[in-house]
């Protein structure tokens, strides 16, 4: 499939996304990325997981690289879908020093939690193929890394 046919495919489905979103949710969902980013390992398929700190929000947490969607990635993107896969190329590159360009990030899920959740955040999930390249932590948001 084309990067062109699965943009399509993406867009027609966020709009579902969208329109369910905007009708179910009592509160509004802060929108967020998160990249799934995958190599092939020595035993099979890896992917690269991130502890947070302990100190700040999820600390302690073993995650995907990822977070907010800011102003900026909505300036720099024409769409809720692209300015989400901005915020989540700059998520992985922040985090892990990983360079993915947005147009690399396959969009696989869009997750909304309910309205009882105390904080919500409307999370864009994409996946990423990496070469065997490397990574690097902050040491700060981040304090530790695993290929799993």
């Amino acid at each position: 499939m084309s990067a062109e046919d699965r943009v399509g495919r993406d867009k027609a489905r966020i709009d579902e996304w969208i329109r369910y979103a905007e009708t179910s949710g009592e509160s509004p969902a802060i929108d967020a990325a998160t990249v799934v980013v995958l190599r092939d390992g020595d035993a099979g398929l890896e992917t690269l997981m991130l502890r947070r700190n302990s100190k700040i929000a999820f600390g302690g947490m073993w995650v995907f690289p990822g977070g907010r969607v800011d102003d900026a990635d909505r300036h720099a993107a024409p769409d809720p879908l692209e300015a989400a896969r901005v915020a989540a190329a700059r998520e992985a590159e922040e985090e892990a020093a990983l360079v993915i360009p947005p147009r690399e990030l396959v969009m696989f899920a869009h997750w909304i939690p309910p309205p009882i959740a105390p904080r919500r955040y409307a999370t864009w999930f994409f996946a990423a193929g990496v070469s065997d390249r490397d990574h690097t932590i902050d040491d700060g948001e981040i304090v530790e890394s695993d290929w799993m």
